[in-house]
């Protein structure tokens, strides 16, 4: 029968009756011709591999393969499907599933017992003690060619205290590794590296159909419930093939829409299932964050969540590495958190599960109207963390709260208001807020609201809001003395930003959008800890001067048509200022460029664009060697200073410049 659905093309479905588990798990005994037992997820998952991989495709990996991406993406299919078509050219082979498990009901001897049982093909005694196993498995296959898969290695140790370094079998042994975990694997020498990441579409379609129809392509009356179905999934092997096969000879329409509103809300059970135990796993506070980006921050960048969590102690730096070694995130180019949907969903699930009909017994609060109905009933106790209150374009008219509604939120860190309003003195109601972000303001705002108790805020954003530079309210924010994070975007009445005291310790400013900004206020430069890439300031297309001083400043970006009418740059000793970006030449109406102490060593040659320039001061730039070919354009320029520079004499053309060497 193999034979002759090779030659035909057909496909087997098996039947196993009265067979040893170990027969099918394996493919020994009579089934060591079946060489596709995992049917057509496997063969889907290498097509896969071979279309988006480097090309080239298990081509003499010389040790391991090690094959690693977020649960229920197929890895164990995939090493199982490899070892299949293997085993029957070495000597003796062994398949450890679910190792992680099996260690943590039995410990690590009865796998070594089972390693060792396997490659003595059953002959090997138990061993009493994990040391006496080791040295059986470095000293008795040393000459033997063997295969091992390992299934679910979690850390390097378990991989250590199983194989050694692989020197420990002999010449042309092979290892299989599957696991969540990069880290894992990552000492491996001369091991061939297989990410496996959730499938296309149109691949996720091919094999959602041969699960539900037996074929490689929907029915014409069920193609938008399975395209809509497979798109749920977010092209995770695993959901595709339980979801399609619980849907296999489903006629009826009704069924095939409540499955896709099912996984609309949460991934199918045996997915989570699958997903609980990658959570287990975690530390409590990689927990914490984890459920932090999946409720709230995927497509966020990072580093403004980093500070709520840094000031509550959850080791982000530590748990960011770990969630991303682990597959459960992902940093985007631009620094955002990424999350596939179907971990989204489940983090989300999670929650849910902490109480499913009581929403204010949950840690976190995402949806608009249970959010709304905790605080209108007054619900809020100490186990919410985190509440957002967004109702996107068209929000809820006249959302209006009493402070006294925020009773008992003792334990909020995360508070969320959009175009909302409150009315009444906090005094000491939300001690554990560590990051407001009140969008929105509207006209008229009742400062009074803002009477919170600001010591622990780290993060306040007011993007959006009608404040101007007489506000009351920036003098309650100098309250905020650990304030890390400022974020403004939108603030168009913004004439002038705000005096900064020397003791707040702000990291990150934006200025986004603030079109009608034309001051920076000198205060600027007491900012001693703001992050050293200047804040992004958008289109402010009024400013006319930009003094940052004595800032740790190493970056400034300029944005073609943003700050059209700054005559002023002014940039002394900042120290760790090292280059100026060459779109500098978009600054058509500068006039004064003064860049005395910095570090910068080359300037870009498009200052000789910059026609209105009257002043460039560079004393004291003790790295830079040379100045711009088209300096010698400006005819504007009267006053050229680089005494302390290395700069060799310059001789202008234009007998009216001012030099000073």
């Amino acid at each position: 029968m193999v034979k002759h659905t090779e030659n035909k093309n057909l496909i087997i479905i098996p039947i196993f009756y009265y067979v040893k588990p170990k027969d099918v798990r394996d493919c020994t005994g009579p089934f060591a011709n079946v060489r596709n037992c995992t049917g057509p997820l496997a063969g889907a998952l290498v097509e896969h591999k071979k279309r988006h991989g480097d090309g080239s495709f298990l081509n003499d990996w010389v040790s391991a393969l090690r094959i690693f991406g977020i649960p229920g993406v197929g890895k164990t299919v995939l090493a199982k499907y490899f070892y299949n078509g293997l085993y029957h050219l070495f000597d003796a082979c062994s398949f450890l599933g679910e190792i992680q498990a099996k260690i943590d009901h039995h410990g690590i001897l009865h796998v070594q017992n089972n390693l060792t049982s396997d490659l003595d093909e059953g002959n090997a005694k138990k061993f009493d003690s994990s040391e006496k196993a080791l040295l059986h498995i470095r000293e008795n296959f040393r000459t033997m060619k063997v295969l091992v898969l390992l299934d679910d290695v979690t850390n390097h140790e378990q991989l250590s205290a199983l194989v050694g370094e692989l020197d420990w079998l002999g010449p042309r042994s092979r290892v299989i590794l599957t696991s969540q975990t990069q880290d894992a694997l990552i000492n491996i020498k001369g091991a061939e590296i297989f990410v496996l990441e959730p499938m296309e579409q149109d691949e996720a379609l091919e094999l959602f159909c041969w699960h539900a129809f037996g074929r490689n392509s929907p029915h014409k009356e069920y193609e938008k419930l399975s395209t809509d179905i497979v798109a749920a999934t977010g092209g995770l092997p695993l959901a595709l093939e339980v979801i399609g096969s619980s849907l296999f000879h489903v006629k009826s329409k009704k069924v095939w829409r409540e499955t896709l509103a099912a996984l609309d809300i949460a991934p199918h059970k045996r997915v989570q299932a699958a997903l609980k135990k990658s959570y287990a796993n975690l530390h409590e506070i990689e927990q914490q964050i984890f459920l932090d980006i999946a409720c709230f921050f995927t497509g966020m960048d990072k580093r403004i969540p980093y500070y709520m969590w840094d000031d509550c102690n959850y080791s982000p730096s530590r748990s960011i590495q770990s969630l991303h070694a682990k597959s459960l995130i992902k940093i985007g180019e631009d620094k955002k958190l990424l999350m596939h949907e179907i971990l989204r969903k489940f983090g989300r699930e999670m929650v849910k599960n902490e109480s499913r009909d009581e929403p204010f017994k949950r840690s976190r609060l995402w949806d608009p109207e249970e959010a709304l109905h905790v605080l209108e009933r007054g619900e809020g106790n100490g186990k919410v963390e985190a509440l957002r209150l967004e109702f996107g374009d068209e929000p809820k008219e006249n959302i209006i709260f009493q402070c006294d509604q925020f009773d008992g939120l003792q334990n909020l860190r995360f508070l969320k208001l959009d175009r909302a309003d409150i009315r009444g003195n906090f005094g000491d109601r939300l001690p554990s807020l560590r990051w407001l972000d009140w969008r929105g303001w509207p006209e008229i705002f009742y400062v009074q609201s803002l009477y919170l108790n600001l010591q622990n805020l780290v993060i306040l954003d007011l993007s959006g809001s009608q404040v101007d530079k007489d506000w009351s309210g920036w003098e309650l924010l100098k309250q905020a003395r650990k304030l890390k994070v400022l974020k403004l975007t939108g603030c168009v009445q913004l004439t002038a930003t705000p005096e900064f005291p020397a003791s707040m310790e702000l990291e990150i400013l934006i200025l986004e959008g603030c079109s009608k900004l034309a001051v920076i206020d000198p205060s600027f430069k007491n900012l001693k800890d703001l992050l050293r890439e200047l804040p992004d300031l958008g289109p402010m297309r009024g400013l006319e001067e930009l003094l940052i001083d004595g800032t740790s400043i190493s970056q400034i970006n300029f944005q073609e048509d943003s700050m059209m009418m700054l005559k002023t740059l002014s940039a002394r000793d900042c120290k760790n200022l090292t280059e100026i970006s060459d779109k500098i030449g978009y600054l058509k109406s500068l006039t004064y460029l003064a860049l005395d102490g910095t570090g910068i060593h080359i300037l870009p040659e498009s200052i000789g664009s910059l026609e209105q320039l009257n002043t460039l001061s560079l004393t004291f730039c003790q790295r830079l060697t040379n100045l711009p070919k088209g300096i010698g354009n400006l005819e504007s320029l009267q006053h050229l200073d680089y005494i302390g520079t290395q700069i060799p004499r310059y001789r202008p053309s234009d007998k009216n410049l001012k030099l000073r060497k």
